[in-house]
């Protein structure tokens, strides 16, 4: 009898916690996915910082039209949302890739890049860092 309770609960309290998990939201609040990865834009695998104090840093950057990024890397997970306009990405060995407003992507991790506005029009996007406290996120080339 012991046995079947204990399978009973080992089976059923988890399915039970699970449903749990999945009430609905409050009235009048609503969610919309925007990006789930494991991977980023170049489909390399994302890995988070293996020491120190995981520190999150998050700007919004604004890119003229005709203008650009540096050159650079970061040695740190990179999430950035394109909030408005238009932008292209050059990384090393690879194509362009394009993104326009509502568009969020886990940028490059150790590889060279650089971020264009090709547009008539501001571009701005959100980006959030996830790095270790006192260390950079970003790594311009010379």
């Amino acid at each position: 009898m012991k046995k079947l309770v204990a399978a009973f609960m080992f089976l059923v309290l988890p399915l039970s916690m699970a449903m749990a998990a999945e009430d609905p939201l409050p009235s009048g609040f609503k969610t919309q996915a925007v990006l789930k990865s494991t991977k980023t834009a170049d489909g390399d695998p994302l890995q988070l910082p293996q020491s120190g104090t995981v520190e999150v840093v998050s700007v919004i950057g604004t890119i003229e039209p005709g203008g650009r990024t540096a050159r650079h890397q970061h040695p740190v997970p990179v999430y950035v949302y394109v909030l408005e306009g238009e932008l292209e990405v050059k990384s090393e060995d690879g194509e362009p890739r394009h993104y326009k407003a509502g568009d969020a992507f886990l940028e490059s991790v150790n590889r060279w890049h650089q971020a264009f506005n090709r547009g008539a029009s501001e571009t701005k996007i959100l980006v959030v860092f996830i790095g270790e406290e006192g260390k950079p996120t970003t790594v311009t080339s010379k």
